[in-house]
């Protein structure tokens, strides 16, 4: 996906907000981009892949880690996935996924997991929502969600720098949420159900304008209408505290974010997204999302 240029100094607060982020949780990486009227607005990166001799520079190309952000794509699967067998909301998981039993499943809805409701773990194994969400997605269209984010989203937009990561790569930003402290990078199942999903900058904001036009990108609806007339639903019956298929829903933005400090945030009124990434994620996290945020709003709305 390629979008024209116009930078604009306005952002200067954002960038500046990010790099104290930067500096105050340890982090070696951070960037941010700015779209607004389908133009990138602004674009930024600072950093190192990771601390020690020898680190890859932050470029364009660097795809960090998304972990909880990744929500937001395990949701539109099951999304796409609920829309296209005309499932009501509120459809028994266990009527649909075969190899858990309904004890292990726990009476858990379709509405539950697009809301992050009820149980968080199941069955013996103690499997996540996200995985439960993967075999009712399997169950419904015999693919698996990474599958259907590539064929839907990841090829038709040329999202080339966004992958669930099943083997090392260069271009991979190290994080620091492991125990130990460590840089590391985290190598999971490619399925899209686990939390190794890495993307560019670019990448993740031009995921993030795939919302903002409710599924159609250069006059092509690549998502049914019905996704996001199903999201407006929950929407009116949700709480605000809660997710609806992986984004925080506020007053004048909607907004996803991950334990190192990924973070998209999507301003339908100013027809703008803007993502901040970083490779650590410690403290502070509401306060920052909500910082951030405010940062954003009242950049896009200065003259």
């Amino acid at each position: 996906m390629d979008l024209p240029v116009a930078l604009n100094n306005k952002f200067a607060s954002l960038i500046s907000y990010t790099k104290e982020a930067q500096a105050k949780y340890g982090a070696s990486a951070s960037s941010v981009i700015v779209i607004q009227d389908n133009k990138i607005v602004t674009e930024w990166y600072e950093g190192q892949h990771h601390f020690k001799s020898g680190a890859i520079q932050v470029t364009a190309d660097s795809m960090f880690n998304l972990y909880s952000t990744r929500k937001t794509y395990v949701g539109l699967a099951t999304a796409i996935a609920v829309v296209a067998a005309k499932l009501s909301i509120d459809t028994m998981v266990s009527d649909i996924v075969s190899d858990l039993s309904k004890r292990d499943l726990q009476d858990i809805t379709i509405r539950d997991l697009a809301t992050k409701s009820n149980a968080k773990f199941f069955g013996v194994e103690r499997i996540e929502r996200e995985e439960v969400a993967c075999k009712l997605i399997k169950q419904l269209t015999g693919k698996n969600i990474a599958e259907i984010i590539q064929e839907r989203i990841f090829n038709p937009l040329e999202l080339t720098h966004s992958e669930w990561v099943s083997v090392p790569k260069a271009n991979l930003v190290c994080d620091f949420q492991a125990a130990d402290g460590y840089a590391s990078i985290r190598i999971e199942s490619n399925e899209g159900h686990e939390r190794n999903l890495y993307s560019s900058t670019r990448d993740l904001a031009f995921w993030g304008c795939l919302f903002l036009n409710e599924g159609k990108i250069n006059g092509k609806q690549l998502v049914p209408s019905q996704v996001f007339e199903l999201i407006k639903q929950l929407r009116n019956d949700t709480e605000d505290r809660k997710r609806i298929f992986g984004w925080y829903f506020k007053k004048n933005w909607y907004y996803a974010t991950g334990a190192a400090g990924c973070h998209c945030v999507v301003v339908p009124e100013l027809n703008a997204v803007a993502v901040r990434m970083l490779n650590k994620y410690t403290e502070n996290y509401l306060e920052d999302q909500t910082q951030f945020n405010e940062t954003l709003y009242e950049s896009l709305k200065s003259i």
